[in-house]
């Protein structure tokens, strides 16, 4: 059988209850308070801690916030700095900066500062304020600089103004008292009484300024006693490259001077009593250093070193050059000034005229009297013109003479109506106005004149445009009338080909004052192209019968039509 386990307790009977076992002592003297007053201690300290970061924390965000603008508020710290600078005056801008910082943190204060606690609000106003003047000093920098900019600038001014008045005196004299005028300014300007050496060194660029301004006015006017100058020491303030520079200026100052007094007569050919045909001869003898007598150019010459001898040859012959060349200049502007005169006149006693019955002669006399030619032309044009209509005798205009005169006019052989010229096959020159009753009449010669008055308003403006409009007429000639037609009826052929230039100019002439171009003008696939109706010119094969009719009429005596009779008609009834 099992054996059944037993045990024997060897713990003893007690009264006590279960505990848990303590280290904690409490002495005698203390009681539960005394006994956890560090832990109370620590707690505060800790929340402290936390309520101060949380006050900083606003604290340092209404700082940020104070360098913005208010939407509804003051100005920031930035924009109050930035206005602080603006203001030239340093008082002024400081007494602006207090006020304007001291409104922002009011503001500030009562409004988002307004839940902080009394310990954060005076954070607050120390860091704000601290911010304020770390500011306040770049502000007012700003403002001393712009102080000293107006300042500055007034100074410039006012020194600039006596500078050029007086660097003007006579010899240099106006030096000493720029120099006193700079002192005085200077002297006078509280801004430098604190600050010498920058006053200084002010003077000194000043000094320099005056000095540069009245040594120019002497090279200009007297290089020599610039030179002297410069020698004895009067432009000292200036830099030593600076004074060689004004040295040398003179140096060429003075040959140039030279130069110019022994050339002068060259510049008074063409003027008072030396013809410009003296102009070759005075070039010569000044070239070989004889100037006809006069001692003092001699000597000038004379002291002129080999060198520059050479150079002075030189300046010589491209002075005489320019001389020519104005010369010519004066001959062709009087020449183009005189045909534009007279071509304006010749077009308005042409404007004036009536083929029936001519010119007043009066007026003609009145006009021409200082122009025999123009007056001798004239008047036998007026004369031709009465004897016509005398005899009743129509002047013929002969399409290839006036096409050949046109060919002139375009390539500038022809610039007055007056003007005598040869044509293929003549012995002897007649011009425009001539040769009425001889292939012009009076038509003629009034667009002859009107477009000889245009090419002497503008030769190089009339020879762009008029060329081409030459071109054109030659190439469109036998679209209009061929040879074949003059061969068989002059008077017709004539006529189509003076309609269609007379036209035909007229509307080149409006284009070409429409700012179009003459190329768009005479180009037939252009939509500007001045002869889209040419076959209306075109000779009618029924007006050369006509007018042969008419020929023979005159000539013999054949019956005329009877009045709104046909030429079918008329041929049935005369058997032609």
């Amino acid at each position: 059988m099992p054996k059944i386990p037993t045990f024997t307790s060897k713990s003893t009977i007690t009264s006590q209850g279960p505990s848990v076992t303590s280290n904690v002592q409490i002495p005698l003297s203390q009681n539960i308070g005394t006994a956890l007053q560090p832990v109370s201690n620590f707690v505060q300290q800790e929340y402290i801690k936390e309520r101060k970061l949380e006050e900083n924390n606003k604290v340092d965000k209404l700082i940020a916030d104070s360098y913005k603008d208010n939407e509804n508020g003051p100005q920031g710290f930035l924009t109050i700095s930035s206005e602080t600078g603006k203001t030239s005056n340093p008082t002024d801008a400081s007494a602006f900066y207090d006020q304007s910082v001291d409104k922002l943190y009011n503001y500030i204060s009562s409004t988002k500062g307004s839940n902080l606690s009394r310990f954060g609000k005076e954070i607050f106003k120390s860091k704000f304020y601290g911010s304020a003047a770390q500011l306040k000093s770049n502000a007012l920098l700003e403002s001393r600089k712009l102080q000293f900019k107006e300042s500055s600038d007034v100074d410039s001014d006012f020194i600039t103004q006596k500078t050029i008045a007086l660097s003007q005196k006579a010899n240099g004299s106006g030096l000493k008292e720029i120099y006193e005028a700079i002192d005085q300014r200077l002297d006078s300007n509280p801004f430098y009484d604190e600050r010498p050496q920058l006053k200084k060194e002010v003077k000194l660029k000043y000094q320099q300024f005056g000095s540069v301004a009245t040594a120019n006015k002497l090279l200009l006017t007297q290089p020599a006693l610039l030179k002297k100058q410069l020698q004895d020491g009067v432009y000292n303030v200036l830099e030593s490259k600076d004074i060689i520079e004004l040295s040398q200026k003179a140096d060429a100052a003075i040959k140039e001077q030279k130069f110019q007094t022994l050339t002068n007569t060259i510049s008074l050919v063409g003027i008072g009593d030396i013809p410009p045909s003296a102009l070759k001869d005075i070039t010569t003898q000044t070239l070989n250093g004889r100037f006809a007598g006069d001692e003092n150019l001699q000597n000038i010459y004379n002291s002129l070193s080999t060198s520059d001898k050479r150079e002075f040859r030189t300046f010589v012959a491209k002075k005489a050059r320019e001389k020519r060349n104005e010369l010519l200049f004066e001959i062709q502007a009087q020449d183009a000034a005189q045909k534009l005169d007279e071509n304006t006149l010749y077009n308005d006693v042409m404007e004036e005229v009536k083929p029936e019955t001519g010119f007043n002669q009066k007026q003609i006399n009145e006009f021409f009297k200082n122009n025999s030619v123009a007056l001798d032309q004239f008047t036998n044009l007026n004369t031709k013109i009465q004897d016509n209509n005398t005899n009743k005798i129509v002047a013929m205009s002969d399409a290839d003479l006036n096409r050949n005169i046109i060919g002139l006019i375009a390539t500038d052989k022809i610039n007055r109506i007056t003007d005598k010229f040869l044509l293929e096959g003549e012995t002897e020159p007649l011009s425009i106005v001539e040769r009425f009753n001889q292939g012009t009449d009076v038509d003629d010669i009034r667009f002859y004149a009107n477009i000889i008055k245009e090419q002497s308003t503008n030769p190089k403006l009339f020879e762009k445009q008029f060329t081409p409009f030459y071109s054109f007429l030659d190439q469109t000639r036998n679209l209009i009338a061929s040879d074949s037609v003059r061969l068989i009826d002059t008077v017709t052929y004539n006529k189509s080909l003076n309609v269609f230039k007379r036209d035909m100019y007229d509307r080149y002439q409006e284009g070409i004052a429409k700012g179009l171009k003459p190329i768009e003008l005479i180009d037939p696939t252009n939509k500007n192209y001045i002869a889209k109706d040419y076959l209306s010119y075109t000779v009618d094969k029924n007006e050369i019968f006509k007018s042969m009719m008419e020929n023979v009429d005159k000539d013999n005596n054949v019956p005329k039509r009877l009045p709104g009779e046909s030429f079918k008609d008329y041929k049935k009834r005369n058997n032609l």
